[in-house]
């Protein structure tokens, strides 16, 4: 009997040990996802103000899709590039690409959240095509707000 009790009290000891060590790293995610969103400031949906002729700041925020060869499981290869016409968004602490989310008729395939700092606006990803299938791609720019971009995949 001695022995099952000490076992019952070294679990309960393993118990709030893992419990303490758990509230603690939610807490540290917490407070850094509470510092992240202070730097949120614009979650308008955004458009070309002239489609025709769209400026570099428009641009920038723009993702740009591009489809790439199948894999052998007949996977298309989605690259994505926040900005066109070589203007790359900038990636810094105060101002990134902090999501990505890719629909595929207008259902998510993808969600992607960015940290400040270390990380561009990029992906690369094998998504299940049919020729027809379209793709959009919704950014979001902490200080500009949300863009998006559509494409057709054509075989």
């Amino acid at each position: 009997m001695k022995r099952r009790e000490l076992f019952k009290k070294m679990g309960i000891a393993s118990v709030s040990v893992f419990m303490g060590s758990t509230i603690l790293s939610s807490t540290k995610a917490i407070a850094q996802d509470t510092q992240q969103n202070k730097l949120i400031a614009n979650r308008q949906k955004m458009s070309f103000a002239d489609p025709k002729n769209p400026t570099k700041f428009e641009l920038k925020h723009t993702p740009d899709i591009s489809f790439g060869e199948k894999d052998p499981n007949g996977f298309t290869k989605v690259s994505i590039t926040i900005g066109q016409t070589g203007i790359i968004h900038p990636t810094e602490e105060n101002h990134w690409i902090d999501f990505l989310n890719i629909y595929k008729n207008d259902h998510l395939v993808s969600k992607m959240l960015l940290e400040n700092g270390p990380i561009r606006g990029y992906a690369d990803h094998y998504i299940n095509l049919k020729s027809g299938d379209l793709l959009k791609v919704e950014i979001g720019c902490n200080l500009h707000g949300i863009w998006e971009n559509t494409e057709t995949f054509r075989v």
